[in-house]
C-alpha cells in the first residue's frame, strides 16, 4: 500500500501536481494516464523519493516514510520501479542482469529461472544486451522488476517496444501480481490493454488526479453516450437538443445523454434519419482521454 498526503510539486511557477491525496491499496492495479509532459513520471518520482515534493509525504505500507538514508534503505526493499531500458549494461547478459537484481534485493527466495521461463525468455537471456532488439530489453526490464518481488511496483510505459504477444503475456503477469496482492501503478499511453487489467484508473489532469474507473464502483461518469460515425457536427446539432453534449473527435462523434427517456428518443432520430452505424454504452477509455486532452 503507498499513501499521497497533501503532494504538490511546482517547477517555477508550473505547479505540476497540486494537493495530491490518494491510496493505493494492495492487490489493486492503479492506472495513470496523461499526455507527455503532464506529471505522470513526475509523480512516479515522488513515490520513489527520486523527487521531494514543495510539500506533503509519502507513506508507505501504512507506516513507513522516507526520513533518511538508513529508513529509506528499508523501504527499498518494499517499493520498486522497473529499470529503464537505459540502465542497463550492453557488455553484460540479460542473466548478468536478473542475478544482480536478485542479489541487490536479497531475493533467495525467487528463482531466476523461474522467472525466465514465464517470460520465454531463454533463447537469449544469456546473450549479451547488445545484441537484444527493443522489446527483447524491455522485456529484461520487466523481468528485473519481477526479480526484485517489491510489495510497491511502480512501472513507466511498461509495454513500450513490445509487440502483441509479449503485450499479452506481460499482462497476464501483472494480473498474476496483482492477485498475489503487489500495489502495481502503471503510467501508459496503450489504454485499451491498461483498461484490462487495472483495479481503478485515473487521469491526471491539470495537476490533479481525476478517477475515471473504479471497476468495484463503476465509471466516475455514469452517463450514457452514443458513438455515432459518418455524420458530421452540423448535422448532428441539427438531429440533437442543446440539452445533449456533442462532442467530436477524428474517431466520430459523441452523444452524451444523462437520462434514460434520452437514449429512447435519441435512438428514435437516428433510426429515423437512416443513421444506423452507431454504439451506445459508457466512454471508453480513449474517447475520454480524446475529449479530456
Amino acid at each position: 500500500m503507498i499513501e499521497l498526503k497533501n503532494i504538490n510539486v511546482s517547477f517555477g511557477k508550473h505547479h505540476v501536481l497540486r494537493n495530491l491525496n490518494e491510496t493505493f491499496e494492495s492487490g489493486e492495479v492503479i492506472g495513470l494516464v496523461a499526455p507527455n509532459g503532464t506529471g505522470k513520471s513526475t509523480l512516479l518520482n515522488v513515490m520513489m523519493n527520486y523527487l521531494k515534493p514543495q510539500s506533503g509525504e509519502v507513506v508507505i505500507e501504512g507506516s513507513k516514510k522516507y526520513k533518511g538514508p538508513k529508513e529509506n534503505s528499508r523501504i527499498y526493499q518494499d517499493i520498486s520501479m522497473m529499470p529503464d531500458q537505459n540502465d542497463l549494461y550492453p557488455h553484460l547478459s540479460g542473466y548478468d542482469h536478473l542475478k544482480m537484481y536478485q542479489d541487490m534485493y536479497k531475493r533467495k527466495n525467487i528463482s531466476v529461472d523461474d522467472v525466465i521461463k514465464e517470460l520465454e525468455m531463454g533463447h537469449y537471456v544469456k546473450k549479451k544486451v547488445s545484441d537484444y532488439s527493443l522489446g527483447m530489453k524491455q522485456r529484461l526490464c520487466f523481468a528485473m522488476q519481477m526479480v526484485s518481488d517489491t510489495k510497491i511496483m511502480l512501472m513507466d510505459e511498461v509495454m513500450n517496444g513490445l509487440d502483441p504477444n509479449n503485450v499479452e503475456l506481460i499482462s497476464k503477469v501483472i494480473i498474476k501480481k496483482r492477485d498475489e496482492g503487489k500495489t502495481i501503478v502503471i503510467a501508459s499511453h496503450l489504454l485499451e490493454n491498461l483498461e484490462k487489467y487495472s483495479n481503478r484508473i485515473f487521469f491526471l489532469f491539470g495537476g490533479v488526479l481525476e478517477l475515471f474507473l473504479d471497476k468495484k464502483q463503476g465509471y466516475a461518469d455514469e452517463s450514457t453516450y452514443i458513438r455515432l460515425k459518418g455524420i458530421s457536427l452540423e448535422e448532428a446539432t441539427e438531429l440533437f437538443p442543446d440539452k445533449y453534449l456533442v462532442s467530436l473527435n477524428e474517431h466520430g462523434l459523441v452523444v452524451r445523454v444523462e437520462e434514460k427517456e434520452q437514449i429512447t428518443k435519441a435512438l428514435e432520430k437516428l433510426i429515423a434519419a437512416d443513421m444506423l452505424e452507431f454504439s451506445v454504452g459508457h466512454l471508453s477509455l480513449t474517447d475520454s482521454y480524446q475529449l479530456k486532452f
